[in-house]
């Protein structure tokens, strides 16, 4: 009799679970038919949503999104109902073994760790983590095949991790997004070409992780892609050509994989690319000559490859170049003197090739040159004298060739004759050959070499640090994401050089110098005084000139306000957007984050290229009625412009802007 009732009792749980989960399919069919007529994206809580390579979802997960509690009024919100069940069923395969997200049924999904909720759908998912963070906050998961089905998507951050496995080729299925970031885990596998159906996306980072095969040639299918990561993998095969056909792109980085073959001379067609780094893989053949047409090219690193030939004359044509870095390859022939063009040059890295003559006096030219490397090349000659301060004592002694001297004719005596004229006397200086009609040749001598002790300092301190990061593969890991960290530290050393000989001068004028803040990837640089400025017009870009534009100085937070005396520089429909504008300089890689609050105007944002309210859009980012927006990028050294704007025309009112900095 037990038995009978046990097992009644157990029919009877079943038959209320399945009439439970039938009630909760009725409610969800009911919902879609009332929210079709507003464009709300169909989801099938039992299974496929209607769109091929959607991963099926449980019927389990819509009934707990479906209790009031997840979804606010789930009738009328169909499409939440949808992205909440697909993040539950990823849940579990996310979160791995330490980090334990708080996704449930008992809590709001608008209070959902990282999601961020616009339109009635998940606009962001934000798991991104600080790369010193403590394992034990760190997702050690996979990514879920589940997140494809987040048709609405247009962020999505999975950075700083221990994710292992595949990218789920369901990914390719987030139309919508424009920024996806899923480096610094420890990803395998290829790269999946069904990415290149992300016709939206912006931002593509998938760098330092372990994939492996061939970049995909369908990734030049992204008409809107402006910056394309994949450094600091396994990478294989050639560059693919058709990445030629990104006329949007403006940063190419694919530095540290195994790439072969020749640069494609295809690259050139890139009217918009301003970084293209392809340093440390096994690239052979000749720099192409056709990457001079790159007028906007600001960076080119080829070194550590196995590039032959000789150095492009055509490259003294990329007039807005300001690193140039082609050491550790078998590269032949002379210096170009038309190098000497690149008036906005800071770095200039030549070494570790078979190069031959001598170097260049146009290089002495280069008015911001800060740093230069020649050495272990077949030069001959001497140093030009302009050339000291770049190339600093070291290398100047690692080249092992002297400093040339130009020496200058005695001053000519006057002898006088009785009852004559005086009559001038060349007397010959005696270390230069005097020929008839000629001037006095350069003669090269060895100078004594100036000892600098605090740049040695700087140098030997970096020395032994780069030996200690060495040991630490997990550091060193880190540290690769910030490549010019060693480049800055050195362009330090010469300026302290500098500071100490007086660049060669003479003796040092009583200037007072900077205080430098090693700790810090960011110049922090006074807060430049305000200055009265003529009232704007109601026509959008126009602004109250530098009292509108303020400097920060770091990590931290800012309190202003909108008033009319400060307009977008950004408006597409010719209406007057309010706005401030913030500039900053990062000296390293970094990963910054800039948040936008207000309880008086729904805030928008926008990240724009160089110092100044005029420069090239990089992302924006807002959402009607939102009280706050954020922007998190990956960025590499160089200026930019913070504008914090309205949503609306017209609207004034308070606002707080942070911005984080972390490398």
């Amino acid at each position: 009799m037990s038995d009978n009732r046990l097992s009644m009792s157990k029919r009877a749980i079943r038959l209320a679970t399945a009439l439970a989960l039938v009630a909760a399919m009725v409610v969800v069919a009911i919902s879609l038919l009332m929210s079709g007529a507003g464009g709300a994206t169909a989801f099938n809580a039992g299974g496929s949503d209607g769109v091929a390579g959607h991963m099926p979802i449980p019927a389990q997960y819509s009934a707990q999104c479906s209790n009031g509690i997840v979804v606010p009024n789930p009738g009328d919100n169909a499409g939440l109902v949808g992205d909440c069940a697909a993040l539950l069923a990823a849940k579990g395969t996310l979160e791995g073994t330490n980090a334990i997200l708080n996704w449930s049924a008992d809590v709001a999904i608008s209070d959902w760790e990282g999601v961020t909720i616009a339109g009635n759908r998940v606009s962001r998912l934000d798991l991104f983590r600080d790369w010193i963070a403590i394992p034990s906050d760190k997702l050690t998961g996979k990514i879920p095949a589940e997140l494809g089905n987040l048709t609405n998507l247009e962020w999505l951050f999975l950075t700083n991790n221990q994710l292992t496995g595949d990218i789920p080729a369901e990914l390719g299925n987030l139309a919508n997004l424009r920024h996806l970031y899923i480096h610094n885990n420890q990803l395998t596998g290829d790269i999946p070409a069904e990415l290149s159906n992300l016709d939206n996306i912006r931002e593509l980072g998938l760098h330092n992780n372990q994939l492996t095969g061939d970049i995909p040639a369908e990734l030049g299918n992204l008409d809107n892609l402006r910056e394309l990561h994949l450094d600091n993998n396994q990478l294989t095969g050639e560059i693919p050509v058709e990445l030629a056909n990104l006329d949007n792109l403006r940063e190419l980085d694919l530095n540290y994989n195994q790439l072969t073959g020749r640069i494609p001379a295809e690259l050139a067609n890139l009217d918009n690319l301003r970084h293209l780094y392809l340093a440390s893989n096994q690239l052979t053949g000749e720099i192409p000559s056709e990457l001079s047409n790159l007028a906007s090219l600001r960076q080119l690193l080829l070194s550590y490859n196995q590039l032959t030939g000789e150095i492009p004359a055509e490259l003294g044509n990329l007039a807005n170049l300001m690193d140039l870095y082609l050491a550790s390859n078998q590269l032949t022939g002379e210096i170009p003197t038309e190098l000497g063009n690149l008036a906005n040059l800071q770095q200039l890295h030549l070494d570790e090739n078979q190069l031959t003559g001598e170097i260049p006096a146009e290089l002495g030219n280069l008015a911001n040159l800060g740093w230069l490397t020649l050495h272990s090349n077949q030069l001959t000659g001497c140093i030009p004298q302009s050339l000291r301060v770049p190339l600093g004592d070291q290398e100047i002694q690692a080249i092992g060739l002297p400093i040339c001297v130009a020496t200058t004719s005695a001053t000519p005596t006057a002898t006088s004759t009785p009852g004559g004229r005086a009559t001038p006397i060349a007397t010959p200086t005696p270390t230069a050959t005097s020929v008839p009609g000629a001037s006095a040749t350069p003669v090269a001598t060895q100078m004594p070499t100036a000892t600098s002790v605090a740049s040695n300092d700087v140098t030997n301190r970096l020395t032994a640090l780069e030996r200690q990061v060495a040991e630490i593969p997990d550091l060193r890991r880190q540290v690769a994401e910030i490549p010019d960290l060693k480049n800055q530290i050195a362009v330090l050393a010469t300026k302290v050089a500098r500071l100490e000989g007086g660049s060669g001068q003479g003796a040092v004028t009583a200037t007072p110098s900077p205080t430098a803040t090693p700790a810090s990837a960011i110049e922090a640089s006074p807060t430049p005084t305000a200055t009265p400025s003529p009232t704007p017009t109601s026509v959008a870009g126009t602004s109250g000139g530098d009292a509108c534009i303020e400097r920060l100085a770091g990590s931290g937070s800012v309190n202003g306000r909108w008033t009319p005396d400060c307009v977008t520089a950004n408006s597409s429909d010719n209406r007057t957007y309010y706005a401030r504008f913030y500039t900053f300089t990062l000296y390293a890689a970094s990963e910054v984050t800039i948040t936008l609050s207000s309880a008086d105007a729904t805030p928008y944002l926008f990240l724009l290229e160089g110092e100044g309210m005029g420069g090239d859009v990089k992302q924006e980012n807002g959402v009607a009625n939102a009280n706050s927006v954020t922007i998190t990028t990956a960025l590499q050294p160089g200026a930019y412009t913070i504008e914090a704007s309205t949503y609306r025309a017209e609207t004034g009112g308070d606002f707080t802007l942070e911005m984080e900095v972390t490398r």
